[in-house]
């Protein structure tokens, strides 16, 4: 088994009052199957990015590029549209099994760079 760590920081001096500092910190234990990987997804028709998680996973999603600065991702968890990602963003999802992951771009096509940990 592997160890995968994450970590989480927000950090801003004028959204709120208080200056805002939370870091968090966590060490999961991980095993197969693990992919970590890039693709092109094209404006149209939604492309799998997770076919179907077989175990409780963890899921990372990012756009790396797109053709145009309005370019985003939309990401569907079971068929569902739940997720927007703008170039540059990110999201870490905690998935139960069985949970097939879908991308589709608008705007231009977008690259994003994606990965999935099953939880051992």
């Amino acid at each position: 088994m592997a160890t995968l760590t994450t970590k989480l920081t927000l950090q801003s001096t004028n959204t709120l009052s208080d200056a805002t500092n939370v870091t968090t910190t966590d060490t999961l234990t991980v095993t197969n199957p693990t992919e970590l990987s890039r693709k092109s997804i094209a404006t149209g028709s939604a492309q799998a990015l997770i076919d179907s998680n077989s175990a409780y996973s963890y899921a990372y999603i990012k756009v790396i590029s797109g053709a145009n600065a309005t370019d985003f991702l939309q990401v569907k968890l079971a068929g569902d549209a739940l997720l927007k990602l703008r170039v540059g963003e990110f999201t870490w999802l905690p998935l139960y099994n069985a949970i097939a992951i879908t991308a589709e771009s608008y705007g231009g096509a977008c690259v994003v760079e994606y990965g999935y940990w099953s939880i051992a």
